[in-house]
């Protein structure tokens, strides 16, 4: 009965070893971050988180200006200590409302970022999908990982034509 099992056990395993030698294994790999740069759904991201952080950018500089007008003032030797004392306290709750409002833009500048970068690797992953089924492939590797790859498994062109077509980077941000 051993024997038995034992030439069982051999003979599926030689059968299924010749099932995987007939399969062949193709794989590709995919510089995400050379896609993100060149596709224009990235290019069209990059673009409205830097129109997003100038305009945050403008506000805080209007409010440092007003700082320092206050500050300037405070500095004045033609007013009076009274007056001084005033703008003071105007200099400080400025100088708090500044600091909230610097750092509540800095947290949405980064919510907005991780939203839309989520977004887009939703998208990538979607368009990669597509091209590997497409293509028949088995595996594709983040080219950043692998610790060499011939010039021949890289998609990454094939990847940034599919997302342009897939997405041309007019979407509202």
């Amino acid at each position: 009965m051993r024997k038995l099992t034992a030439a069982l056990a051999a003979t599926l395993t030689l059968a299924s070893l010749g099932v995987f030698a007939q399969t062949q294994l193709k794989i590709a790999v995919v510089d995400t971050m050379r896609v993100a740069n060149e596709c224009k759904e990235g290019k069209s991201i990059q673009a409205a988180l830097k129109a997003f952080h100038d305009q945050k950018q403008a506000q805080i500089t209007t409010k440092e200006t007003e700082l320092k007008a206050l500050e300037q003032q405070v500095k004045d030797p033609k007013i009076s200590e009274d007056k001084k004392d005033d703008l003071r306290a105007k200099f400080n709750s400025k100088m708090y409302e500044y600091q909230a409002y610097a750092k509540a833009a800095q947290d949405e500048m980064e919510a907005r970022s991780q939203k839309m970068q989520a977004e887009f690797q939703q998208k990538l992953a979607g368009v990669i999908t597509q091209y590997a089924q497409s293509k028949g492939l088995s595996v594709v590797f983040e080219k950043g990982i692998c610790l060499y790859n011939a010039d021949t498994l890289d998609a990454t062109s094939d990847v940034i034509a599919a997302m342009n077509q897939a997405y041309p980077g007019t979407s509202e941000k």
